[in-house]
């Protein structure tokens, strides 16, 4: 891989051992972890969104150096604990088993502006 980041010559470049801990980390929270919150997702799709998010991050990773790979991912972070421990809480949603399930899904569908 790149030994610098591509726009900044001066940062460390993301390493493949980085991007791959971080693969097998949202594998296990994706599908082990959270899989109750994305049921009703097909398989398919789950695979193609977690390549896409990993494939991103590694791009940024390798363009702006491991400093914008890391912080990117702590903003992702951020955002998760506040929709599980904040948002779906308000909402009558536990945070961590997603029940009840249908209020869940009606509350995913007005966030995405489908209702």
């Amino acid at each position: 891989m790149f030994e610098q980041s591509i726009l900044f010559p001066s940062l460390p470049s993301v390493s493949l051992t980085e991007i791959l801990i971080v693969l097998f980390i949202a594998y296990g929270a994706y599908f082990i972890a959270f899989n109750n919150f994305e049921k009703h997702v097909p398989t398919q799709r789950r695979i193609t969104k977690l390549a896409i998010v990993v494939g991103v991050l590694s791009v940024i990773g390798i363009l702006f150096s491991r400093f914008a790979f890391w912080g990117v991912i702590g903003l992702m972070a951020i955002g998760q604990f506040y929709l599980h421990g904040v948002y779906f809480p308000q909402h009558g949603i536990n945070g961590l088993t997603a029940e009840p399930y249908d209020k869940y899904l009606e509350t995913i569908e007005r966030m995405k502006g489908k209702k």
